[in-house]
């Protein structure tokens, strides 16, 4: 799913707009990724997709949706 946002996004607008890093949690120390830790211990579904360093997305990707807020940004 991030390889395919990252490819849909850089085909767009908002290519110069957005940085993409993704995080495994089972692996990657979260504590530098605060607002993502809350909302993986509230428990929801993964992935999770922060934009602007706040939580945007829970579950499978929208990338139109994903586009739409960056574009607004």
């Amino acid at each position: 799913m991030y390889n395919e946002l990252y490819k849909f996004l850089e085909q767009t607008d908002v290519k110069d707009k957005f940085e993409m890093e993704f995080i495994d949690i089972e692996e990657s120390d979260l504590s530098q990724y605060e607002n993502a830790k809350k909302v993986i211990d509230k428990g929801y579904q993964l992935p999770i997709t922060l934009i602007g360093g706040r939580p945007a997305f829970s579950g499978k990707v929208d990338s139109y949706k994903a586009y739409r807020v960056l574009q607004r940004m």
